[in-house]
């Protein structure tokens, strides 16, 4: 678990690579404080560097940049291959050597067997650059998910990657204007956060999640996606589930330090640390925050620990430590994002890592899979109705410019209409009407490239899948990052293992939610394969989402509102972007109730980091 960052200059151009490769190790240091490493090519056109966080083989064999013996191909690399081992047999028999224990050397072996085919072999998370020397190349690849971020920029004078934003802005021609256009799409509906592949500046982009490109001659030469979503053959019962989950958490066991975990008292920590005691001799540590001593998911936590034998930790929420954190986060994200559970994570990361631990496993993506948010209800009943009006689309027609016109639009289609439906009426509140009228919808272009991707034609399945890939990137794949790293430790999330996932996309809904009529019984499949677990009263305990004792409205206001009110006060209007009076009202209008929490929450975290980004 790592930093990585690199420049591949255009043939002609200077680029003083060492300084800016430095500067980059300097930025992304939290990342990775354990070792460091800068290489240059022989002729100097290429430059990698690299923060090290060491998990796997932790002797200086495993630091990076890594080189092959006979110099053919050098990487960095940000993740962990789990089925490093399994692998590491399969290059063996092909005749690959190897010096290391470290599953860095199994991807250039791998690359030397496969080429670009390597990333189907691979079941992991990870950001890579692998640079090979005779073809002159560099070939990059982020995991199937997006669990490790790549940021890139193409420049007059080459390419440049990095882990994290600030790194990449570091590099000189690096357009670092706003993209108004990505800006605004965080402010839509559910999203909280600027969806890939787009960031807030118009020359830095993401790579996309389960895709790759090559770069020659520092000039972006092709991105294409390696990765199709499919569906498990493997039958949908809680049996097959729980088998699969024991493997994906046996993988992640895999690790030279120790693994912890971060334990809420809900059914997936709960699951996870339950099935981890298979794989220890010894305690896990298990760590809880809340809202104080009485919080109700700190009581779910300990009745969990308590049965586990876990050496438990809980914390409780300081507003004046906690937007410290916040605004800190999001001066190392590089862009605006929103959401208190960032905060609440980093703040048990910080503390598990003075613990000594560096690695800990969470539940992050199980709702979203397995559907266990309240709202999925609603969501199932419009899906079913849907699935006996779709053959009949054409009864739809007239709905066509009204706020119900993504019902009738084709399957894969439809979260990105309904996003299109909503972008003027929630942009009006806080955004002046010249830019309004001049935008395209980020956010609906990306929902519907990943909705014509899901397997399923049934629009639950559609909701959901481009909620885990789009939506709720912020609360999933981000989530396991941010704060993690910043702390200088690994989250691991062994529902976003790819066997897991082909297993949530195979499940009938009817089988995550059984009775639309009991909101108490979501993730059904999921209950079922780990009932034998869990005490019955957090089995059939209601949903709560981690921080659910901590409420951003209540936040707002009380102990920060006076923070908010002065950033409201006088906004940032970036260039034409906002409204100074909509900003305002849209303010007054959530102190007076009638203005949901969540748009001047976000409202807040854009005018925080424009403070950061103007100094």
């Amino acid at each position: 678990m790592c930093a990585i960052s690199g420049i591949y200059k255009k043939p002609g151009h200077n680029i003083g690579l060492k300084k800016y490769l430095e500067r980059m190790l300097e930025i992304q240091h939290h990342r990775g404080p354990d070792a460091q490493g800068l290489w240059l090519s022989k002729a100097g056109g290429v430059g990698f560097a690299h923060n090290r966080l060491s998990i796997l083989d932790l002797s200086e064999a495993g630091n990076q940049p890594m080189h092959s013996p006979d110099g053919d191909y050098s990487i960095v690399f940000n993740g962990e291959i789990y089925n490093y081992r399994e692998l590491h047999q399969q290059l063996k028999a092909k005749g690959s050597l190897f010096r290391t224990h470290s599953d860095t050397e199994i991807l250039i072996e791998a690359y030397r067997h496969w080429g670009e085919t390597m990333l189907h072999h691979l079941r992991g998370m990870f950001a890579f650059a692998l640079y090979d020397h005779a073809d002159g190349s560099i070939f990059c690849a982020r995991d199937r998910v997006g669990k490790k971020p790549f940021v890139y920029a193409q420049t007059s004078g080459g390419f440049v990657f990095a882990s994290e934003i600030p790194a990449v802005r570091q590099v000189e021609g690096v357009d670092a204007g706003y993209d108004h256009d990505a800006i605004a799409a965080m402010l839509l509906h559910n999203l909280r956060h600027i969806p890939d592949p787009h960031t807030a500046y118009r020359g830095i982009k993401r790579l996309r999640a389960g895709h790759a490109m090559r770069v020659r001659q520092g000039t972006i030469e092709n991105i294409w996606r390696y990765w199709t979503p499919t569906q498990s053959n493997i039958p949908t019962t809680p049996q097959h589930l729980r088998t699969t989950l024991q493997e994906a958490i046996a993988l992640r066991m895999r690790a030279d330090v120790p693994v912890g975990a971060l334990l809420s008292g809900g059914i997936d920590s709960s699951a996870i640390v339950a099935m981890m005691q298979e794989y220890v001799t010894q305690p896990i540590h298990t760590y809880a925050l809340g809202l104080d001593r009485n919080d109700e998911d700190l009581r779910r936590a300990k009745l969990m620990a308590q049965q586990l034998g876990t050496i438990h930790k809980e914390f409780y929420f300081d507003p004046e430590e906690q937007w410290r954190i916040f605004n800190q986060l999001i001066a190392t994200y590089g862009e605006p994002i929103m959401l208190l559970p960032l905060v609440h994570t980093y703040t048990l990361c910080r503390a598990i890592r003075d613990d000594g631990v560096k690695v800990v496993l969470s539940g992050n993506g199980a709702d979203e899979l397995f559907y266990g948010y309240s709202g999925h209800i609603n969501t199932l009943r419009i899906s079913q109705v849907l699935d006996k009006v779709t053959p009949l689309r054409s009864i739809l027609k007239p709905l066509k410019y009204t706020r119900l016109s993504w019902l009738a639009v084709k399957p894969g289609a439809r979260k990105a209409a309904f996003y299109n439906s909503i972008a003027r009426s929630t942009w009006k509140h806080c955004l002046s009407n010249v830019a309004i009228d001049t935008f395209a919808n980020r956010a609906a272009e990306e929902l519907e490239y990943w909705g014509q991707l899901c397997p399923s034609g049934h629009y639950i399945d559609e909701s959901n899948f481009v909620g885990l890939m789009v939506e709720n990137t912020h609360s999933v794949t981000i989530a396991g990052d941010l704060p993690a790293m910043a702390a200088s430790i690994e989250i691991r999330s062994p529902f976003l293992d790819q066997e897991v996932i082909d297993f949530a996309l195979a499940t009938p809904a009817e089988l995550k939610i059984p009775d639309i009529n009991n909101k108490d019984w979501l993730k059904a499949i999921l209950r079922d394969s780990v009932h034998d677990l869990l005490p019955e009263s957090l089995l059939k305990a209601p949903k709560r989402g981690f921080g659910s004792g901590i409420q951003e409205a209540d936040l707002l206001r009380g102990a920060w509102r006076d923070r908010a009110e002065e950033v409201m006060e006088s906004p940032n209007l970036v260039g034409g972007l906002f409204n100074k009076a909509r900003i305002q009202q849209q303010w007054k209008g959530f102190l007076n109730g009638d203005v949901v929490a969540s748009q001047v929450a976000k409202q807040l975290a854009l005018q925080c980091w424009l403070c950061g980004t103007s100094g």
